[in-house]
C-alpha cells in the first residue's frame, strides 16, 4: 500500500541542523564510522492514544460514563475498545477469574484486531476487581524456591496482587508463570547506573557476558581479542543493548585500537550510554583519553550522575532485560503492558462526578509545563523513612531541571498551592484540612497498607488525591511491609518531569509491582514536549480516491525522528523520518476512514504527537450515512438513528468499535437504549456490509448522552481507631 520515496532533499539538511549542536557531531561521527547494526529502527516509543487499549465493564454505567468521556478526550480509536461482560462487582476476584474472564479475552482481542505492535498500555475503565488472590501462583513459587534451598516468606509475599500489576504482568499471568511476584521482577525499572555494565542479559548470554569481560591484562592480546569477538557476536543478536557497546570500547582501549574504541564508544552514546565524569575516570580508558579526538568525544557525552540507568520510553514489543535496556533476541528480556485503571467509583472510591472532573482536568494537563513544587515529606514514621534516604539526590536532580522540589518535615504539605508531585507516608490525613492545592497532571503517592484497599475501611484511600486534583495515585492492596520494592521510588518525579507518560514514570519507579494498584490516566504527560509534524496531500474531511502523495515536514524545533502512520487504528507503516510517502488507496474499501500520522520526537523520552484525518474514500461511488433527529438524549431515552446506503444488503450500528445492532435493507433505522450507550459524549458508526463480507463505513456521528452522576461522598479519609501493621519491617 506503502512506497517509500527515497529522492533526497534540502528538506532533509534542514531537518538535521536543527540538532543541538553535540548529539549533531555525535551524529556526524555516528553515521560517518559506520556502526550500521547499533542504528536500525526496529520501532518507534513514544506514547499516545493508538497505544492505548482501553477496557470497560459493559455491564456497569459507571464503566461506560468514564470510558464515554476517555475516548472522546483522548481520541482513542474506536478500534482500541473493549468491552468485556461477566465482570466481577466487587473489588476482589480470583486469579482464574482475572485469567479467563479479563486478560485472556484482552490479549485474544488485541490479536483479533491486529493490535500486537502498537498497544503498550492496558488501561481499565472502572468497576473492575483492583485485587486478585493469587494463591495458586503463590505457592507454585514457594515450590520452586524450595527445591532450590530458598524461602517465600508470606508475611512479604502475600498471595495477593492488584489489577494493574497482573496486567503489566500479562505474559506470566496468562500462562500461570509465578515469577512476577519476585521484588526484582520489573526489569523495565531504572535499576542503579552500576548494573547497567553488569547484567545485561539472562541464563547462558549472561554467563558467556560476565567471562567477556572479567579482568585481562592490557599485554594479553589474545585474551582480548577473545574477548572482543564475544562482545561483537552478543552486540549482533542484541543491538540495542550500551553495555555491548561501551564494553567493547573499553576493550578496543585496552588493546590501543583507538578508532575503534572511539566507533563503539559513538554507539554506546547513541544507545543511551551518558555518564561523561564516569566515562572519564574509566580506567580502562586511561591511554585512549591521550588521543584527542576520543578525548574530545568523551567531553561531548551527556554528564548524568552515575546513579541511575536513564529515563525511557517504553514499549511492549521491547524485551527488557535486567539491565533496565531493550535486547533483541527471544529469552533475553521480558515483556510487559503498561496499565492502570481510570478510577474506582465503588466502595472507597471516589464518586462519578468527582471521576469525570478529574478525567477531564487530567487529560487537559498534557504538555502543560506547569510550575510549582515537588513535595517529599520526611517524618519519623518508617513509612517516610523508608524512602528518604533517596530524597536529596531526587531533589537535586528536579532543581537542575529548573523544578521547585522541597524536603518538608510535615505528615502532609500545609498551605502549599503548588503541588506538582509527592511523596509521603502516613496512615491518615485529611487534605481539605491541609489548605493545599495539588495542580493538574500531579501524581501523587502515600507509602501505607490499606491505601489500595478499596473494599476496607481503615486508613486514607489513594482515592484522597484523585478526588482533590492528582492525576494519578498508587497504594497496596494488602499489607505490604515497609518493602521499598514494593513503592514507587522518589526518582518517579524525575522521571515524569522529564517527559515520561504517568504510566512510564511509575512503572520506571516500581522493582516488585505485584502488589500496587496505579489509578488514575497512565498517558498523562504534562512535561512532555510534543513534535509537530505538518502533513501535506491529505486533509482532515477530503474525499479521495486512487493514489495520493503524502508529504512530512517538522514544524517545531524538537527534531522529529520518524513517524507511524495507522489506517482505521492500524499500525500499517512505521519508518525513520521521510520527506514523503506514496498512500495508495486502490485496495481500500470505499466509505469513512480514519488516517492517523503519528510524529515521533528525537531522544530517550520519544514524546509523540497525533495528527487525526478522517476522509472519505470514493473510489467506486459506494457510500453510507448515518443522522439523528437530536444530539442530546437522556440515557432513559431511545436514541432514533437513520442509516442510509447505496451498498450491501444489512447495516451494522457500532458504538466504539462494538456491533450494538444489525439489521438487513439498504435505509434501516435504529432505536438504541440510551443506557446501552451510556452517559456522556458518545460516538456511532455506520457499516453496510456486502456479500463479500466487504463494508462502507459511514463518517462517524457524535451525540451526548445525559443523566444523573453521582455525587455522593465517599468515604476516602477515615481516620481508623488503630493503625494497621504497615510500619512493621
Amino acid at each position: 500500500m506503502f512506497q517509500e520515496k527515497t529522492k533526497k532533499s534540502k528538506q532533509d539538511d534542514g531537518r538535521i541542523k536543527i540538532l543541538t549542536p553535540r548529539i549533531n557531531i555525535l551524529l556526524v561521527l555516528f553515521f560517518a564510522i559506520g556502526f550500521q547494526h547499533a542504528t536500525s529502527m526496529n520501532c518507534l516509543a513514544g506514547g499516545g492514544p493508538e497505544n492505548v487499549l482501553l477496557v470497560v465493564n459493559a455491564d456497569s454505567a459507571s464503566s461506560k460514563l468514564l470510558a464515554n468521556h476517555y475516548v472522546a478526550g483522548r481520541n482513542i480509536p474506536s478500534r482500541n475498545v473493549v468491552y468485556l461482560s461477566g465482570i466481577p462487582d466487587r473489588e476482589t476476584t480470583t486469579e482464574e477469574v482475572f485469567r479467563d474472564k479479563i486478560i485472556k479475552p484482552i490479549l485474544k482481542e488485541i490479536e483479533t484486531r491486529k493490535l500486537g505492535s502498537s498497544i503498550d498500555y492496558i488501561v481499565y475503565s472502572s468497576d473492575f476487581p483492583t485485587m486478585v488472590t493469587n494463591g495458586k501462583h503463590f505457592f507454585a513459587l514457594r515450590d520452586k524456591l524450595k527445591e532450590s534451598g530458598q524461602t517465600l516468606d508470606r508475611r512479604l509475599y502475600a498471595p495477593n496482587a492488584s489489577l494493574t500489576s497482573m496486567t503489566y504482568f500479562a505474559g506470566a499471568t496468562s500462562q500461570d508463570n509465578p515469577n512476577y511476584i519476585a521484588l526484582n521482577s520489573n526489569s523495565y525499572y531504572r535499576v542503579p547506573a552500576s548494573a547497567i555494565l553488569k547484567t545485561p542479559f539472562i541464563g547462558t548470554k549472561q554467563q558467556l557476558f560476565v567471562a567477556a569481560t572479567s579482568e585481562i591484562q592490557d599485554d594479553n592480546r589474545v585474551e582480548l581479542t577473545k574477548s572482543i569477538e564475544t562482545l561483537k557476536t552478543l552486540f549482533t543478536t542484541n543491538p540495542r543493548q550500551p553495555a555491548m557497546a561501551y564494553w567493547l570500547a573499553r576493550r578496543y582501549a585496552q588493546l590501543g585500537e583507538i578508532k575503534n574504541a572511539t566507533t563503539a564508544l559513538i554507539a554506546a552514546v547513541r544507545l543511551g550510554w551518558q555518564y561523561r565524569v564516569f566515562t572519564t575516570s574509566d580506567p580502562f580508558f586511561s591511554k585512549a583519553m591521550k588521543d584527542q579526538a576520543f578525548k574530545k568525544l568523551v567531553s561531548q557525552i551527556p554528564d548524568k550522575p552515575f546513579d541511575f540507568a536513564p529515563t525511557v520510553a517504553f514499549r511492549k514489543r521491547y524485551l527488557w532485560a535486567p539491565n533496565g535496556f531493550a535486547n533483541s533476541e527471544a529469552g533475553q528480556g521480558n515483556q510487559f503492558y503498561l496499565s492502570s485503571i481510570l478510577a474506582v467509583t465503588r466502595n472507597h472510591g471516589i464518586t462519578e462526578k468527582e471521576a469525570v472532573r478529574q478525567l477531564r482536568r487530567t487529560m487537559a494537563a498534557d504538555s502543560s509545563f506547569p510550575t510549582g513544587t515537588f513535595y517529599f515529606t520526611d517524618t519519623s514514621d518508617v513509612r517516610t523513612r523508608t524512602r528518604r534516604p533517596q530524597f536529596d539526590k531526587v531533589v537535586r536532580r528536579l532543581k537542575d531541571m529548573g523544578h521547585g522540589a522541597e524536603i518538608i518535615k510535615a505528615v502532609m504539605p500545609q498551605q502549599k498551592r503548588d503541588i506538582l508531585g509527592l511523596t509521603t507516608g502516613t496512615s491518615k490525613f485529611n487534605w481539605t484540612k491541609t489548605g493545599s492545592k495539588i495542580l493538574p497532571g500531579a501524581f501523587c503517592d502515600n507509602l501505607t497498607s490499606y491505601g489500595g484497599m478499596m473494599h476496607k475501611a481503615g486508613q486514607t484511600k489513594l482515592s484522597a488525591f484523585l478526588a482533590n486534583g492528582a492525576a494519578g495515585a498508587s497504594g497496596t492492596i494488602v499489607e505490604p511491609y515497609a518493602i521499598g520494592a514494593k513503592f514507587p521510588h522518589p526518582m518517579v518525579h524525575v522521571h515524569y518531569a522529564r517527559g515520561c507518560s504517568l504510566g512510564e514514570s511509575f512503572y520506571q519507579s516500581v522493582y516488585g509491582p505485584f502488589q500496587i494498584l496505579l489509578v488514575g490516566d497512565a498517558l498523562c504527560q504534562p512535561f512532555a514536549k510534543k513534535p509537530q509534524l505538518a502533513v501535506g496531500g491529505l486533509a482532515a474531511g477530503d474525499k479521495v480516491q486512487g493514489k495520493i502523495e503524502l508529504t512530512f515536514e517538522s514544524e517545531s524545533e524538537i527534531p522529529v525522528v520518524g513517524f507511524e502512520m495507522f489506517v482505521d487504528g492500524v499500525a500499517v507503516h512505521r519508518t525513520a523520518m521521510k520527506p514523503k510517502i506514496d498512500f495508495d488507496t486502490t485496495g481500500m474499501t470505499d466509505g469513512y476512514h480514519e488516517i492517523r500520522i503519528v510524529a515521533v520526537s528525537a531522544g530517550s523520552i520519544e514524546s509523540s504527537q497525533s495528527i487525526i484525518l478522517p476522509i472519505e474514500i470514493n473510489n467506486h461511488g459506494k457510500w453510507t450515512r448515518l443522522s439523528s433527529e437530536h444530539q442530546d438524549y437522556l440515557d432513559s431515552d431511545q436514541v432514533k438513528l437513520t442509516a442510509p446506503s447505496n451498498y450491501g444488503d444489512s447495516i451494522e450500528l457500532l458504538h466504539n468499535g462494538r456491533s450494538i445492532a444489525k439489521k438487513i435493507g439498504k435505509e434501516v433505522t435504529f432505536s438504541i437504549p440510551g443506557s446501552l450507550l451510556g452517559r456522556g459524549p458518545v460516538t456511532l458508526e455506520a457499516l453496510s456490509i456486502g456479500e463479500s463480507g466487504r463494508s462502507v463505513a459511514s463518517f462517524p456521528l457524535k451525540m451526548q448522552i445525559d443523566g444523573r452522576i453521582s455525587e455522593r461522598k465517599r468515604d476516602t479519609e477515615t481516620e481508623p481507631k488503630k493503625t494497621p501493621a504497615a510500619s512493621k519491617k
